[in-house]
C-alpha cells in the first residue's frame, strides 16, 4: 500500500494539537490483473475506513478537520471551544464554511 493524494487534516481537542495522516491506497503495476488491482482498491478503502483516529501524544479520538482548517495557538481555549462546536454540529472546514 502506498499514501495516495493529500494527507488529512484532523485535531484533538483534548490536547489541542493538529496534525495531518496519509490516506492509503492500493498499489498498482502493470503486471497485476484487473481483479488484483480491484482487491487493492477495496483493500485499501477497508483500511482508511476501519483506522482508528487516535492522537499520538495523548490517546483521545481525533476528528477530521477538512482541508482549509487553521489550528489555533494551544494556549487559545476561547477558540478551541469554538473549533469543537463547529465541528460537532457536523460541519468541516473547507472553502465557503464558518
Amino acid at each position: 500500500m502506498r499514501s495516495l493524494g493529500h494527507p488529512l487534516q484532523y485535531a484533538c481537542f483534548a490536547c489541542r494539537k493538529c496534525f495531518k495522516r496519509p490516506q492509503m491506497s492500493g498499489g498498482t503495476s502493470r503486471f497485476m490483473t484487473a481483479e488484483q488491482r480491484q482487491a487493492q482498491h477495496c483493500e485499501a478503502l477497508r483500511l482508511n475506513e476501519e483506522r482508528p483516529y487516535i492522537c499520538p501524544n495523548c490517546g483521545e479520538q481525533c476528528y477530521f478537520m477538512g482541508l482549509d482548517f487553521k489550528a489555533p495557538k494551544v494556549s487559545d481555549l476561547k477558540a478551541w471551544r469554538e473549533v469543537e462546536s463547529f465541528i460537532r454540529s457536523g460541519k468541516v472546514y473547507y472553502r465557503g464554511t464558518a
